[in-house]
């Protein structure tokens, strides 16, 4: 840990007033001695993570500090994107949406966009559900690969509500189904009474996989309600998936099809 608290002392080094640096510069701002100093900046250049010019010496960020950085930024334009488009949904179905990204066999909250009926069903944003018993969670998972879904799941399979995937062999038939029609909904599942519908999205650039989901009361939506989400979701996914190149997009079909 110490050594790569070093490493990042000197990462931090670099900005856009300083783009480059020589050894000397590196000593000086980080405090650091000699021996230590040349063995880092020798390790951080020769993975990648920072680059010399043969002729000055000088120091600069490396072509994998500009790799994660385009991840970061396109992580952040594709969230950013889809709140702005789940946000025109809400405004107009009343309902609470969200996006969630997966963290082994849970979904984590990362944005939440309230709604405007006075019943309003809201988890906050770095809450932590199993994506089994979620709408946009289990539409993120059948976008896996089988095994990859059976590397996330545990082996001791978790209890989860009666209308949840009871074992690994129901959570693959649903999964399989969510492939084939390209609809994920749940009800009285993570939250008693609260039903939802959601869709997983791809982003074509950094293959990062997110879940979208707009929730509602059970009792206290209609089924034209319902049917209402399901054709803005289906519009919604549809142009995020032309916006962000998605690689395995649905067919439109399949996308206004998403159902209660």
């Amino acid at each position: 840990m110490s050594a790569l608290t070093n490493a990042i002392d000197i990462l931090r080094c670099f900005s856009t007033s300083r783009p480059n640096l020589s050894f000397a510069d590196v000593q000086v701002l980080t405090g650091k001695p000699k021996s230590s100093t040349s063995r880092l900046l020798r390790s951080l250049r020769d993975c990648g993570l920072l680059e010399q010019d043969p002729h000055s010496r000088r120091y600069r960020p490396g072509l994998l500090t500009f790799e994660l950085g385009r991840l970061h930024r396109a992580h952040d334009d594709l969230i950013a994107t889809a709140e702005r488009e789940l946000r025109d949904v809400c405004a107009r179905t009343g309902h609470t949406g969200y996006i969630a990204v997966l963290d082994g066999y849970q979904q984590v909250v990362l944005r939440i966009v309230p709604g405007s009926n006075p019943l309003r069903v809201v988890n906050p944003p770095g809450q932590r559900t199993p994506a089994i018993i979620t709408s946009n969670g289990r539409a993120m998972l059948a976008r896996l690969s089988d095994q990859e879904i059976r590397a996330r799941v545990p082996l001791d399979y978790p209890k989860v509500p009666a209308n949840s995937p009871q074992n690994f062999t129901e959570l693959m038939a649903r999964l399989n189904e969510i492939r084939r029609t390209g609809i994920s909904d749940a009800a009285d599942e993570a939250i008693e009474g609260v039903g939802s519908q959601g869709f997983a999205l791809a982003s074509g650039e950094s293959g990062e996989l997110i879940g979208i989901a707009v929730s509602y009361s059970v009792q206290a939506t209609t089924e034209l309600e319902r049917a209402n989400v399901r054709r803005e979701l289906g519009a919604m996914a549809a142009k995020l998936r032309r916006m962000t190149g998605d690689p395995q997009g649905q067919t439109i079909e399949q996308l206004t099809g998403l159902a209660s």
